[in-house]
């Protein structure tokens, strides 16, 4: 198989991978939010706090050991500082889309858990594509090997 194969297979290997480890955290964040909110009566905004953070450092954890195996920064803890300095682009526009949906479209979209499925939406494409290139661009191995472990 040429590199160029290689390289396609793996990159639609990880996009796939992404793509489920993203489901697995909105499942996590609007089971968090839904029940915040529901149960507990947290107002949307709070809600989502407790709710971001479990499901950004459950997403870094699976994306290290599933999507980008063999990819990344040698320490966890730095590796985890960047996912997630990496992931406030994703979670600014995540927020973005979620408050314009609780503040100005109409009620289908007000539910906590719908303006989360939008919101996670807009933010999916600018974290894989920072998180590819930036953070797991290189192996462990190079990383080491240059310092950066």
């Amino acid at each position: 198989m040429s590199d160029a194969a290689v390289d396609s297979k793996r990159s639609t290997r990880e996009v796939m991978s992404y793509l489920a480890v993203g489901g697995v955290g909105f499942l996590i964040e609007a089971v968090i939010l839904t029940a915040l909110t529901q149960f507990a009566g947290w107002s949307p905004w709070l809600a989502r706090v407790p709710s971001l953070v479990t499901a950004v450092l459950a997403t870094w954890a699976l994306n290290r050991r599933h999507t980008f195996p063999e990819r990344g920064l040698e320490h966890r803890s730095l590796e985890a500082f960047f996912y997630i300095a990496i992931q406030s682009t994703g979670v600014a526009l995540n927020l973005a889309i979620y408050s314009v949906c609780l503040m100005m479209l109409p009620p289908p979209f007000r539910f906590p858990v719908v303006a989360l499925a939008a919101g996670s939406l807009g933010g999916l494409v600018s974290n894989y594509l920072l998180s590819s290139r930036l953070l797991y661009a290189r192996s462990r191995s190079a990383s080491r090997q240059w310092g950066h472990g």
